[in-house]
């Protein structure tokens, strides 16, 4: 459940911001004036958007508009309720460092004075969820109204519509792309990035009083994980208030990590560059508010259907077809390690810090019930969830604060050999799968269905590159006329079920795991 928040409080703001490194100000909270002010802030960080800020409580009451306001009567305008900022924010037209919280450049896009047209006290509205004014600035005017609306199943933050009453003052035929200066300099916000005489806004000290140095802000050390959390398999889903619920996605596990310089490396839980594998996830180092960052996530192939597919993401590492990152945990950000912090916390300012939607996917998660949850994601075909614990720190290791459930059976397997072909089929007839136990190879079946003629032709190539005259198996030979490799690869499989031998039944193969160690591959069974 969202928190709904009330205006007149700078601790939230205060805390995104090393004000040792960025110009915006610390600001303090004002008396009422005679006339309450507001600001439209246009913001270029790495996504464009609105800020739009009302005097409320004695600060600035703010929302992040990602389309912007407008003047077409009826047009409803997504606002997220952010935190409050000082009064001296009207002011700021300039440059946020890179690296900093909200980094980028911002022009005034309009100003002016507000007045209700409902109850007497902003702040108060503001906290029953409706506000109703009229806007005198330059570009915006006439009658307006803001109202809170219910989030969705899942979602973070604090969603508002903003829209434009039908007044003298509404336009059909607006169009916020024609209205792109500030009114305080007369520059578009690249303009504003592109002057090199343009200064970084600064807050003024007092008159006759010398500005005070900034106090530096310490900066904890960017962890370096040995290894990513992992979740143990269970057998059922379960119901409890002190978990929430994810999808359980398809994909290759990856850390994000961002430093100061924006230089961004992706790798595998087995230190695998994923970036030279998938290229197109270059633009992550564009994608957060904050930098340095550490996130971890999966880099999934997402259908017309919005589901993962393991098979489609083999394929765009052929064709470098479009990839999402979805973020569902955060490591580092802000300059603090939040390992330590609880995963509901940890969510929620990750869920802030995206800017780059297109790119990445913010794992939503519901709370408490995970029985209908696994139910909706078993119907829509879906891999399985996970449930964890909403206070649990994050851990390099697999943990039982972690559980993944399987709408269906799927693991890696081992590739130990190749069975001849049959009939007018080329290549192959199928790949001998193995589980490490012990330390040894276990025969664990075999795998005869999901290859098209290319991939046998593609597999054949690394097989025959592989090729050894004994059984890698424990078992030694463990089918007649069967031809070995040595254990390098690693196969993902679906399959129905164990048989009591221990052997996979109607197995089908997905694809080969570049981000996993074969020798890391064990039989997984739900506890």
């Amino acid at each position: 459940m969202v928190k709904k928040r009330s205006s007149g409080s700078l601790e939230a703001y205060r805390a995104k911001r090393d004000f040792a490194r960025t110009p915006e100000p610390q600001g303090s909270q004002a008396r009422k004036s005679q006339r309450a002010r507001f600001v439209v802030q246009m913001h270029h960080a790495s996504r464009l958007h609105w800020d739009f800020r009302l005097e409320a409580g004695g600060t600035l009451a703010s929302w992040a508009i990602p389309k912007g306001p407008t003047l077409v009567p009826g047009e409803r305008r997504l606002a997220m309720h952010v935190e409050d900022h000082p009064l001296s924010y009207r002011e700021f037209e300039g440059t946020i460092p890179k690296g900093q919280y909200g980094g980028g450049n911002v022009i005034v896009w309009d100003e002016g004075t507000y007045a209700l047209a409902e109850g007497t006290d902003a702040a108060k509205e503001i906290a029953g969820g409706k506000l109703k004014f009229v806007m005198q600035g330059e570009k915006l005017k006439g009658l307006f109204t803001l109202v809170r609306i219910k989030p969705r199943e899942g979602e973070s933050g604090e969603p508002w519509l903003l829209f434009k009453d039908k007044d003298e003052y509404a336009k059909a035929a607006w169009d916020i792309a024609r209205h792109a200066r500030s009114v305080k300099s007369g520059k578009t916000v690249d303009e504003v990035g592109r002057d090199p005489a343009a200064k970084t806004w600064q807050s003024k000290p007092r008159a006759g009083r010398a500005a005070a140095p900034r106090a530096t802000a310490k900066r904890e050390r960017i962890p370096v994980l040995k290894s990513t959390m992992l979740a143990t398999l269970v057998a059922k889903p379960f119901d409890d208030d002190e978990w929430l619920f994810e999808i359980k996605w398809d994909g290759y596990r990856a850390l994000c990590s961002i430093d100061e310089k924006g230089m961004l490396t992706l790798t595998s839980r087995n230190g695998l560059d994923l970036l030279k594998r998938f290229p197109q996830m270059e633009g992550l180092a564009q994608a957060f508010t904050s930098v340095p960052i550490v996130i971890d996530g999966e880099i999934c192939f997402i259908d017309k259907e919005g589901r993962s597919s393991f098979q489609g993401l083999q394929e765009a590492a052929k064709t470098r077809a479009r990839l999402t990152y979805v973020a569902f945990d955060l490591i580092y950000a802000d300059g603090r390690d939040l390992r330590h912090e609880p995963l509901e916390e940890r969510k929620t300012l990750l869920a802030q810090l995206i800017t780059d939607e297109q790119l990445v996917l913010y794992s939503k998660h519901i709370t408490g019930k995970g029985k209908a949850f696994f139910e909706q994601v078993r119907k829509r075909g879906l891999e399985g969830i996970v449930a964890k614990r909403r206070d649990s720190a994050y851990q390099e290791r697999r943990t039982r604060d972690w559980l993944k459930v399987k709408a269906h059976l799927e693991q890696e397997f081992v590739v130990g050999g190749w069975t001849d072909p049959q009939g007018t089929r080329t290549g192959f007839g199928s790949l001998l799968l193995g589980v490490y136990e012990r330390k040894k190879l276990a025969y664990a079946g075999n795998v005869g269905t999901g290859f098209n003629e290319s991939l046998l032709r593609e597999l054949m190539t690394q097989l025959k590159r592989l090729s050894r005259k004994t059984s890698p198996f424990a078992q030694g030979n463990v089918l007649r006329g069967a031809h070995y490799v040595e254990p390098e690869l690693v196969a993902q499989v679906r399959f129905a079920e164990w048989t009591r031998d221990g052997l996979v039944r109607q197995a089908a193969f997905l694809g080969l795991r570049a981000d996993k160690r074969a020798r890391d591959v064990v039989r997984e069974l739900a506890q």
